[in-house]
């Protein structure tokens, strides 16, 4: 191969061999709120504009290369990756880069992000990059890698389904060169809904601070909501603002046993006492009813819910059976007191029948 002619490089997905010479260390860094990767946007003067965060290994890093791929990203991009949760990818094989003496190997990893500082100058260079945070799914073609990139995306994004992020429902792409980030937030109460864009530092600050509403991920909502011009929100405006009432919800509810207990845990289970949004429901039957159980998803939708009576058999419906399915806010402190196994709840489905329908 002649001086000339580019190194070529072949994508490996498996663990370096003994002996290969490991020269970078790079991450796929997840924001793990709204599944988007992370992409340095060099600007237009870089002959490759395009990259992702990393770089050489250094005596600090102790020769581990995770180390190497976290510090990198903190200095060019001014984030904190969780290296506990980092998934080995593979590597890069260049050959016949007149740099060094012999082939080599470019490690990549998939990470969530766990926090932003405000951006900043590299310190190795005093350059500034920007934060263009984009879908797995199109990041290909913008760092314009060819084969071993495409390859490198589809692993990170498996990886970032096995880790729970949501790098299947991904935010809109755009730059994040602020600690705040802009958001589609939807107060959906079952026949309407109300919406805004808030800017906060992440979505689950979004919910935390604010009660009753869900942060939506989906590029047509985003897409709709841009066409309509909805109002746009500081989440630490003075009040008062639309938000304000919310907010003001949530501060009391954060003060309560309870509070936020079941956020985090996947799909969950209750046994709720039947309430007053249920006694104006047409099957309702004061003498009869006693319980309601409830299947709920981490993003606060119902899935399957039974309707348990004193007398009689007890009724079920399934996720496409409601007629309205406004979501619930998890985050609220008497969830905790409802909560079941899913033991409980299977075997009450189980012995539940499918709810009657009238065809009048």
């Amino acid at each position: 191969m002649s001086s000339t002619e580019p190194p070529r490089i072949t994508w490996r997905a498996e663990p370096v061999p003994d002996g290969l010479r490991v020269t970078q260390a790079y991450v796929w860094a997840i924001d793990p709120e709204d599944g988007r990767v992370l992409i340095q946007d060099r600007g237009t003067q870089h002959a490759r504009r395009y990259s992702l965060p990393g770089g050489r290994p250094e005596p600090e890093d102790g020769g581990d290369p995770v180390r190497t791929a976290a510090r990198e990203a903190l200095e060019e991009s001014q984030i904190h990756i969780d290296v506990s949760r980092a998934v080995y990818l593979g590597y890069q094989l260049v050959e016949g880069d007149t740099r060094y003496d012999g082939p080599h190997a470019q490690l990549r990893y998939a990470a969530p992000i766990s926090s932003y500082e405000p951006i900043g100058p590299d310190p190795d260079n005093g350059r500034i990059h920007r934060r263009y945070m984009v879908s797995l799914d199109r990041a290909p073609e913008i760092l314009a890698w060819g084969e071993p990139g495409a390859a490198q995306a589809a692993l990170a994004k498996q990886a970032g389904l096995d880790l729970g992020l949501r790098v299947d429902a991904p935010a809109p792409d755009g730059h994040r060169d602020e600690v705040k980030a802009r958001y589609l937030v939807c107060h959906d109460y079952g026949m309407g809904a109300l919406w805004w864009w808030v800017t906060a530092r992440s979505a689950k600050e979004i919910m935390e601070r604010i009660a009753d509403v869900v942060v939506s991920f989906s590029p047509e909502s985003a897409r709709w909501a841009d066409e309509n011009g909805y109002e746009e929100i500081d989440i630490d405006a003075p009040d008062p603002n639309e938000l304000s009432s919310m907010k003001a919800t949530r501060d009391a509810q954060r003060q309560q046993q309870g509070f936020g207990a079941v956020v985090g845990r996947g799909t969950v289970y209750f046994r709720c006492v039947w309430g007053e949004y249920e006694k104006q429901a047409p099957w309702w039957d004061d003498e009869n009813a006693a319980y309601f159980l409830l299947e709920i998803g981490e993003d606060g939708y119902r899935k399957r819910g039974i309707f348990e009576y004193v007398e009689g058999p007890s009724h079920r419906m399934g996720e496409d059976d409601w007629a309205f399915n406004p979501p619930y806010d998890l985050y609220e402190p008497e969830w905790a007191r409802f909560e079941i196994d899913q033991q409980t709840f299977e075997a009450a489905w189980e012995a539940a029948i499918p709810f009657p329908v009238d065809d009048e």
